[in-house]
């Protein structure tokens, strides 16, 4: 796969994302002490903190740090005055502040705390704060819309088939500004059948005729009640508290559509649909610029890179 963001915060981030609380604790105290000067990941381990005592000492170190900081003067403003404690004789304004999380599942729901939280009260002191706010609201939509949600907005957004140019073979693929060496891993066709329990867009420029990331899921490995999963930056993870060896069977699939209207059909599919996806495994996709400018491969590793020739919803599956 394609690594381009600094692991440990990429996925404690998606952690949050995906309401793993508890996850991105533990990943967020690692990178803290990792790198314990990292201003960024002490912004967010605001949003994973517990208790009062954790967000102030969370704020000494970001004040230590940026003794200057907006954000987190007005927060820690805030937090003084929910308390009643003055805010100009603050030990942490001082920055005696060390990382105190710790990596507990979180109990509380709902809270509004942490960088959003920091953000959120910094803006609302601004003019025309209202406005702001929902540019805020607007963008923090839209970039889940786009990363996240199963759609091409009517075609606003994701791969425009009618740009390329593609070989018999499906060997090369060109468009106006790019183009692809795809390697198969053999000439024959694999099928999956089964139960989704992810399915969500792939947004990478370099390789955007890879187009979904599709969780298929059989026996066990389909049942919530037996198997937790999750996909995170285009691999999956599976943990189970009932059984140690689940039965069945996950695959997680990197969807290439053979043409426009299988990409249709990949839209349509939602979460727990039983689909039927056949198509050729492609082991490396190479992207390069016109001039021959090489930009990177992408490496089928533990999942299922996929030429898809067909894909159906199944909708009754038990017949």
């Amino acid at each position: 796969m394609v690594e381009s963001q600094p692991a440990r915060l990429k996925q404690a981030l998606a952690a949050l994302r995906e309401g793993n609380l508890s996850q991105a604790r533990a990943l967020i105290l690692t990178e803290l002490r990792a790198n314990p000067n990292n201003l960024t990941t002490w912004l967010w381990a605001l949003e994973v903190a517990n208790t009062d005592k954790e967000k102030r000492s969370i704020l000494g170190k970001i004040l230590s740090l940026d003794p200057t900081h907006k954000g987190a003067l007005q927060y820690l403003k805030k937090l003084d005055q929910s308390t009643g404690v003055d805010s100009n004789s603050s030990s942490l304004v001082n920055g005696k502040a060390e990382a105190t999380l710790s990596p507990k599942p979180e109990d509380e729901k709902g809270r509004a705390g942490g960088f959003v939280g920091l953000f959120a009260d910094w803006i609302t002191n601004l003019p025309l704060s209202c406005g702001f706010i929902t540019l805020f609201a607007l963008i923090v939509a839209v970039a889940f819309i786009y990363f996240r949600v199963n759609t091409s907005l009517y075609g606003l957004i994701g791969n425009d088939f009618d740009d390329l140019i593609v070989s018999n073979s499906y060997e090369t693929i060109s468009s106006g500004d790019m183009y692809w060496e795809v390697q198969f891993e053999g000439i024959g066709e694999s099928k999956y059948i089964g139960i989704v329990r992810h399915v969500s867009p792939i947004r990478i420029t370099e390789f955007r005729i890879l187009t979904h990331d599709i969780l298929v899921t059989t026996a066990d490995f389909s049942n919530p009640d037996i198997v937790d999963t999750s996909v995170i930056d285009h691999k999956f993870i599976w943990k189970s508290t009932q059984v140690s060896d689940p039965a069945g069977s996950i695959n997680l699939i990197h969807a290439f559509p053979a043409n426009k209207e299988i990409y249709q059909e990949l839209l349509k599919i939602q979460n727990w649909d039983t689909v039927k996806i056949t198509g050729r495994e492609i082991y490396t996709v190479k992207a390069y610029q016109p001039d021959e400018t090489f930009l990177g491969t992408w490496i089928d590793s533990g999942c299922n890179t996929l030429l898809i020739e067909s894909v159906s919803i199944i909708q009754n599956p038990e017949e």
